[in-house]
């Protein structure tokens, strides 16, 4: 329901209340200040103390490498500086050379020079020249092959490109091993004759994993920290750590690229890591900001204590109030605001007590007078239509047929006037319907074929009395044509609730009857019902029988509950009721508003 906004003037804010806030803002304010301080400053230079180190780290990691990598180019200048290589790289150097089969002599005086440079290098996978006839010298004699083709040298093209310079070719297929290798770092250069410039091959040193390793293995970061080493286009030479760093992770990065070798060393350390660093200060914090929270916690609940037990009373009788207990009153113990609110808390459940008690008193005189209402509106023209059709049986000897309307009629007549329980099972109500269907079954012959869907699990589930009759006189009386009209009444568990349905084939209702049955239906209760007045369907006393059907189950059960009418299909009307299950007995004596908010 709604309520009036409160203006400033009525808040009331409990002193415990008060005391607590007080202390707690008094205490933990400074505290969660301090610590956030503390720990943000302890963090930030932790951060720039690592950044700075990560700095160093990769500088001394840049020099090492340009150190590393200018031995490498020493190393691929050799050959330049030995006649005989020389010489047997001019022999194999392409078309007109004079021989393109490496000879024995040849092959020896190679792999004594390629293992001479070799010697005493463990980083060095293997040293390699290839020639430009396609011949092939390296230490490894046995594990490569003697020739290469174009499909084993995608690399090439990088070596060239820098024209007798070193080339640095990031993880690769080495094809020409006998068992090829896949993630080989190499260096290689052009070899061309000194005043021709002409090329005459390739040497090539391909580098063992532990090549880079070496060097990044002289220095550390520390924990979870991470090294890098990427080439030309960020092309990832070699990395410390296993797979790359976690997408999901922050780090603290710090990159040196040297001007010589133009490699790019970068470091990445978690911020996690720094976290673990700082979580010494931030536990004591934690611990110091308890200690005080509780004593604040303490002091306010010792110092509020004296003046909350008025309050606690009050509370207390309001929670029995809510319970329906309107006769409770609290006891004014305080001559202040507390006492003042009190005072009007009784007066307010006075009146409280007195209206609710009018409000019931009249709804339960309007529930009696409906139900009664109810089930006498059925009697006068059925029981006319029955007396005169148990007449024309009688005229016609139709002795079994006559018996079965007088014992239909007098289940109609024993369960309408007979029983007083406003409550039912659904299997009487079925019953009831079964017999009222018989008589009119015998009356309208095939013009009307009805079926009961109903499982039997709902036969033991209480429902009002009489709230199924009228809907099915409605298609009786309303919704019979020239055709056949097909009646089905069922029953669903829909949401917890109980969906009690007739539906029917027969000629409809217009759009224009549509409104004005809802507006009939659903008005306030309290408009007088002429007798003239048209309605929904047709005469105004079966749409006021539909609608004390409605107004009975939104007086027991409230909102959502009640009369449902769907006219959305081509032919035909489904007509619902919408209630809750139950399955021990209601006490209709108290409103609807006060057994939900007990439940």
């Amino acid at each position: 329901m709604p309520f009036r906004k409160m203006s400033k003037k009525s808040i009331y804010v409990p002193l415990r209340t008060k005391f607590i806030v007080l202390f707690c803002l008094l205490i933990t304010v400074p505290f969660l200040v301090i610590g956030a301080i503390s720990y943000k400053k302890y963090t930030a230079g932790v951060e720039r103390s690592t950044v700075e180190l990560s700095y160093q780290v990769v500088n001394q990691i840049n020099i090492n490498l340009e150190h590393y990598i200018k031995e490498l180019d020493r190393l691929t200048l050799m050959p330049l500086y030995d006649e005989d290589v020389m010489h047997i790289l001019q022999s194999h150097s392409g078309p007109g050379s004079a021989s393109t089969y490496l000879t024995t002599d040849e092959t020896l005086k190679m792999n004594l020079f390629i293992s001479s440079l070799a010697f005493d290098r463990g980083e060095i996978e293997s040293i390699l020249v290839f020639t430009n006839d396609g011949g092939i010298f390296s230490n490894l004699d046995q594990s490569v092959r003697k020739r290469w083709d174009r499909s084993m040298a995608e690399w090439m093209g990088s070596v060239k490109q820098e024209d007798g310079g070193l080339a640095i070719i990031p993880p690769h297929n080495a094809a020409y091993y006998t068992e090829p290798e896949q993630g080989i770092i190499s260096v290689a250069r052009v070899i061309r004759e000194p005043y021709t410039n002409k090329m005459l091959g390739i040497v090539k040193v391909d580098l063992t994993p532990q090549g880079f390793g070496s060097i990044l293995s002289t220095v550390r970061l520390g924990g979870s920290g991470l090294l890098q080493i990427t080439g030309k286009d960020q092309v990832m030479l070699y990395s410390a750590a296993a797979g790359l760093p976690d997408s999901s992770e922050s780090y603290i990065t710090a990159s040196a690229q040297s001007a010589y070798t133009g490699l790019k060393v970068t470091s990445l350390i978690p911020r996690t890591q720094l976290r673990e660093d700082a979580r010494e200060l931030t536990n004591s914090t934690l611990i110091v900001s308890i200690i005080a929270l509780m004593a604040a916690y303490a002091a306010a609940i010792l110092l509020s204590n004296r003046l909350i037990k008025p309050i606690a009373h009050l509370q207390s009788k309001m929670r029995q109030v809510k319970r329906g207990l309107f006769r409770e009153r609290a006891i004014v113990t305080t001559n202040d605001e507390i006492g003042q609110l009190t005072e009007g808390f009784n007066t307010m459940i006075g009146e409280i007590d007195r209206l609710v008690k009018e409000v019931y008193e009249t709804r339960l005189k309007e529930r009696e007078a409906e139900l009664l209402a109810l089930q006498s509106q059925i009697h006068p023209h059925f029981l006319y239509n029955t007396l005169e059709m148990v007449n024309m049986l009688a005229l016609q000897g139709s002795i079994r047929e006559l018996s079965g309307v007088v014992t239909s009629l007098g289940k109609l007549l024993r369960y309408t006037v007979g029983r007083q329980d406003p409550m039912v099972y659904v299997l009487d109500e079925v019953k009831f319907v079964e017999a009222y269907l018989k008589i009119q079954g015998m009356r309208l012959g095939d013009k009307l074929q009805a079926v009961i869907h109903m499982d039997s699990s709902f036969d033991y589930c209480l429902v009002p009395k009489l709230i199924l009759q009228p809907l099915i006189e409605n298609v009786i009386e309303h919704a019979m044509g020239p055709d056949t009209v097909h009646l089905a009444l069922t029953a669903a568990v829909q949401e917890d609730d109980l969906i009690l349905s007739v539906k029917d084939d027969g000629i409809g209702i217009s759009g224009e009857r549509m409104k004005e049955l809802e507006e009939q239906l659903y008005r306030d209760k309290s408009r007088s019902v002429p007798e003239s007045e048209p309605g929904g369907f047709g005469r105004i006393r079966k749409g006021f029988a539909l609608r004390n059907v409605h107004q009975r189950l939104r007086l027991l059960y409230g909102e959502p509950y009640g009369l449902y009418i769907d006219n959305t299909a081509e032919r035909g009307v489904t007509i619902s009721l919408r209630l809750p299950m139950h399955w021990e007995a209601l006490n209709i004596a108290e409103p609807a508003g006060e057994r939900q908010e007990e439940a």
